[in-house]
């Protein structure tokens, strides 16, 4: 379940074959990484939210064309993407405009993808049906935007900072809490567990003041949705059964799980290419947060809830919303820089090319949809594709594509920069997307951004690809051959704090101290590795030779020191390594989501081995010190064990700021 840049996190693996290595891992959520198998997107194919180009509204698009462009773009995905099948629906002027379904729902029983019977799972853009109930009982005066969450709860969000948690803030990923993937996914029925209980026994760190940044939030979404049972006295699934999707004639959605047996029976399968075809996986479940992205539905169910969204709130007699409460759901509420895209309430901008457009994206590890809406132009689609691979596609390549056929936008006119700002800016960033207090902060390595000065310009490499980008407004660049934007903001003394890139509204860089660079780790834990694997055979090779020796008469007694300094070095060796086989071993059982789902008693037994290596490390560092103290052995021995009595060091200072040395859990 995620947001668009979820392509950053969730389809970043493919569960049941992923064996991330948990302590050197790039990947994540990089929500806001792309699914297994797939190539990433260029930035150039990307949709880019920009507002500042086209000023003059392009017309609206014609039906016939949009149907053609869809039926090309969308074949040319499924074969070279390798796709089982997608889903579309495009409404415009109050009518669906096109329904098509393209390949398989079932590839064995070769049963084609129906539109208007076939069901795919929507990811995050379920989120926005949870929006629309806060909503509703906001106009009803049941809550208050600007309240505080824990007026509406049975347990208290901790008061962590002085600004309370607001609907407001929910609503727009500001709430400043840390992410946690731990049991948000399961293949397994009997492992779900009531939105009550999840809300209450998964709550992350808050880590940032609310209102300041966004971060988005799964966990956020899910207390939104308690909100709304505690407030209504209905169960979520139940509300918006009775209040939104009823009175909307989605007959064929449902946020239920497992789902009803009828709306089973027309479920698509979700498939992972394999050599020759396609192999259907297991149903996902998530394991208490459904509201953030439990809903399975067709695509002209899907037309129905934009036409009613595009309505003012209305479809046909059926009202959801009043007209008012929908311009402010879909108008600017909050933004990181005025001039980059943020968000309404629940909608979050995906405006570019001179287009005004709100939406939300959606991934689970196999199904990739994508939900946007041009209030100016009354249009709307609906896109979802039901194979691991068709990630990066909705990402970005369909809405980029589309923009740039229907609203073409002319390529940026820079301005000139100055050299010792570019240099200013220049450094590492990443995306605050990421658990800060667990031992899943190594997923931050694969959410980094570097910057550098190219030549008048910036060279920025994000998760994304990489992109040379041209000032534009001063600290505003955009993709020089494109229309990505990043925005930079500084503190008061000239230095950049924060950087915003336009294709990931709901998700804020800062700047990474220099010791939190992965650049600066990675070097360490691949040449502590290396070390110990060195270490270990040295250690045997060394024992042999030393017995052979001594059976020749050759052995000279050894001092306390460096016998101590070698056996110290190699058990911290093995306990590193062991430790790094087990976290493979255990990931090797379990796919990501399973391992995160379970007690993970086998990972916490794990744990105990790098504090092990650690208290080994410090006793080599006593060695080294007896033996400079003491000037034992010749200069090149000392050397070489002072070496790696250092590189080990920093290998556990590595850990630790990893929160791998202890039980961070």
């Amino acid at each position: 379940m995620h947001a668009h840049p979820e392509a950053f996190r969730k389809s970043a693996f493919q569960a049941k074959r992923v064996v991330p290595g948990l302590i050197l891992s790039l990947a994540s959520l990089l929500p806001l990484a792309l699914a297994p198998g797939a190539q990433a997107a260029s930035p150039s194919q990307l949709a880019s939210p920009s507002q500042s180009v086209a000023p003059v509204p392009a017309p609206d698009p014609d039906p016939a064309r949009m149907a053609a462009f869809f039926e090309g773009m969308i074949r040319t995905h499924l074969r070279d993407m390798d796709i089982a099948g997608a889903t579309l629906a495009v409404v415009q002027g109050g009518e669906v405009v096109v329904a098509r379904g393209f390949g398989y729902a079932e590839v064995e029983a070769r049963e084609p993808v129906d539109p208007g019977a076939t069901l795919f799972r929507i990811g995050s853009v379920s989120k926005l049906f949870t929006f629309v109930a806060v909503m509703q009982l906001v106009e009803a005066g049941l809550v208050e935007l600007d309240a505080d969450v824990n007026d509406y709860l049975d347990f208290p969000v901790p008061n962590t900072f002085p600004e309370p948690i607001r609907i407001r803030h929910l609503l727009q990923h500001t709430a400043g809490f840390e992410e946690d993937l731990r049991n948000l996914f399961t293949y397994d029925p009997d492992r779900i567990v009531p939105l009550a209980d999840w809300v209450r026994e998964n709550q992350p760190h808050r880590v940032l003041p609310p209102g300041v940044l966004s971060s988005y939030s799964n966990y956020g979404t899910a207390l939104l949705g308690r909100v709304v049972e505690r407030v209504s006295g209905m169960e979520w699934d139940a509300y918006l059964e009775d209040r939104i999707l009823g009175p909307l004639g989605m007959a064929r959605t449902s946020g239920r799980q497992p789902l009803p047996e009828a709306l089973m029976a027309r479920m698509s399968e979700g498939y992972v290419p394999s050599p020759g075809g396609f192999e259907p996986q297991e149903f996902e479940l998530t394991v208490g947060a459904a509201p953030a992205g439990s809903m399975s539905s067709t695509a002209t169910d899907m037309a129905n809830f934009m036409l009613a969204i595009l309505g003012g709130g209305a479809l046909g007699e059926a009202r959801i919303l009043e007209e008012g409460t929908v311009r402010e759901m879909i108008a600017p509420q909050f933004a990181h820089d005025p001039r980059i895209p943020g968000f309404g309430l629940g909608f979050y901008e995906m405006s570019s090319h001179g287009a005004r457009i709100v939406g939300h994206g959606g991934n689970t590890g196999w199904f990739h949809s994508l939900l946007a809406l041009f209030p100016e132009h009354d249009l709307g689609f609906f896109l979802s594709y039901n194979t691991s691979t068709g990630a990066p596609a909705t990402f970005g390549p369909v809405l980029q594509t589309f923009l740039d056929v229907f609203f073409p936008a002319p390529l940026p006119a820079a301005i000139a920069s100055d050299a010792a700002t570019l240099g200013t800016l220049a450094g590492p960033y990443r995306f605050i997307r990421y658990s800060r207090n667990t031992f899943q902060k190594p997923m931050a390595m694969g959410l980094a951004v570097s910057v550098r000065e190219d030549g008048g310009a910036l060279l920025v490499r994000t998760p994304f690809g990489t992109m040379r980008m041209v000032e534009v407004e001063p600290l505003l660049f955009q993709e020089e051959r494109g229309t990505t934007q990043i925005a930079f903001r500084m503190d008061d003394r000239g230095r950049p704090t924060h950087a915003f890139l336009s294709l990931a509204p709901m998700m804020a860089m800062d700047r990474t101290p220099w010791h939190g660079a992965p650049s600066l780790h990675l070097p360490i834990l691949a040449g502590g590795v290396l070390l110990f694997l060195l270490i270990l055979p040295g250690t045997a090779v060394g024992w042999l030779r030393r017995r052979r020796a001594a059976g020749e008469g050759r052995w000279a007694r050894e001092s306390g020191a460096l016998v101590l300094g070698r056996w110290s070095l190699t058990v911290a060796s093995a306990a590193f390594l062991g430790f790094l086989g087990m976290v493979a071993i255990l990931f090797a059982q379990l796919d990501l989501w399973g391992f995160l789902t379970t007690p993970m008693t086998g990972f916490a037994v794990a744990l105990i081995l790098p504090v092990l290596g650690a208290l080994a490390m410090a006793v080599a560092a006593l060695a080294v010190f007896r033996l400079w103290r003491s000037a034992e052995g010749s200069l090149w021995l000392r050397l070489r064990y002072t070496t790696a009595v250092a590189l080990g060091l920093l290998f556990v200072w590595s850990l630790h700021y990893w929160n791998l040395l202890g039980w961070r859990m």
